[in-house]
């Protein structure tokens, strides 16, 4: 990514800076860190002023910081973060400074105070917010990463089989994405087979699959940074008739939220274009999740899209849409799509991930 870039994201931060009236923000977020400054490495830190920019890291990357990050100066230093972020924001004469509650630790902010002298530390989550709304390169990485995914799933009936076991299947996914590029696992594959698919969460165990099975497979990858995830529910043979009910019910509940998504649309309106239709046909206590969450240099970061959302959709937006239903010995089924949001409506950025019912074998 150019330094232009990254200086342009540095403006928008000092914009929202002047907005939160501070004169000051510190991350030690490395995934924030990294949407500032492009860095990949494990240690690292942002402070950010109205005229500076600096980040720190130590000797180990030093050649790596040297290479990845031009758009503010930064320091190899010997001291820890915490030491040096305090430092710097009082050699900044910041009188009002931003922290980031949700990321910073009581052991931590009591190290910035320490060594920050008597600068006023103010929760704000600006970069989060910046986050919220990708840019041309972000999406355009994201949706590289779901062609990796759509290689590996055109060969899925060699890989969801009966007789072979939920973890094999998942292994032989995660092979297939690391010959393909791109980093690793974004996250343990869930690949929950018979009852297991039940289980919003069943990471892939030691069970076999059998014939006559649902199978949900809920997986992603990471490409230079950012993530994908995704989430079909397939069928080892023909459904057993509740099942199929189900499956048609989530099916219709996803492409009616999908089909509400557009700017200035309330994310909880979206969430309800999906819980509502599921609830109308009887199974609204088998739905306990939210109907989607942001999607980027996190697996999970904001916005999230369930009943209790205060946020709108707007364009740049990258989502999940993924409602569900559950059924304690029986089985599940789980659809979940990844949207970008558009000046009109919303484009499908996994729609070459078949999710119409599917019989393997």
């Amino acid at each position: 990514m150019d330094e232009e870039a990254f200086k342009a994201r540095l403006k928008k931060l000092r914009a929202a800076m002047a907005e939160s009236r501070l004169d000051t923000f510190a991350t030690l977020n490395l995934n924030n860190v990294r949407y500032l400054t492009g860095y990949s490495g494990t240690n690292g830190a942002v402070v950010v002023t109205p005229r500076d920019a600096v980040m720190f890291t130590d000797f180990r990357y030093a050649s790596q910081v040297a290479l990845q990050v031009t758009s503010m100066r930064f320091v190899i230093t010997k001291e820890p973060l915490a030491e040096e972020v305090g430092r710097q924001v009082k050699k900044s004469g910041a009188k009002r400074a931003g922290f980031e509650d949700g990321h910073v630790t009581i052991s931590l902010m009591a190290k910035l105070r320490k060594f920050s002298g008597g600068v006023r530390w103010t929760p704000a989550s600006p970069v989060e917010g910046l986050r919220k709304i990708k840019d041309a390169r972000e999406t355009a990485l994201i949706r590289r990463n779901f062609r990796l995914l759509e290689r590996a799933f055109s060969k899925i009936g060699d890989v969801l089989a009966p007789g072979k076991k939920e973890s094999d299947a998942a292994a032989e996914l995660e092979y297939k994405l690391r010959l393909s590029g791109g980093e690793k696992a974004a996250f343990d594959f869930i690949v929950a087979s018979g009852n297991r698919s039940a289980m919003p969460h069943g990471v892939a165990s030691g069970k076999k699959m059998a014939r006559g099975e649902p199978v949900i497979l809920d997986w992603g990858w990471v490409l230079d940074g950012y993530n994908s995830d995704n989430t079909r529910t397939l069928f080892l043979g023909r459904p057993k008739p509740r099942l199929r009910e189900i499956f048609e019910i989530v099916l219709e509940a996803n492409m009616r939220a999908i089909a509400r998504t557009a700017p200035g649309v309330p994310l909880r309106e979206i969430d309800a274009a999906a819980r509502d239709f599921i609830e109308k046909k009887g199974y609204g206590k088998y739905f306990g999740h939210g109907t989607g969450h942001g999607l980027g240099l996190e697996i999970h970061e904001a916005p999230s899209l369930n009943a209790r959302s205060e946020d709108v959709a707007r364009e740049g937006m990258v989502f999940t849409i993924e409602p569900g239903i559950y059924l304690p010995g029986v089985g599940g089924v789980r659809i979940e799509d990844v949207v970008e949001v558009t000046k009109d409506g919303c484009d499908v950025i996994s729609k070459g991930l078949p999710k119409n019912l599917r019989i393997l074998g």
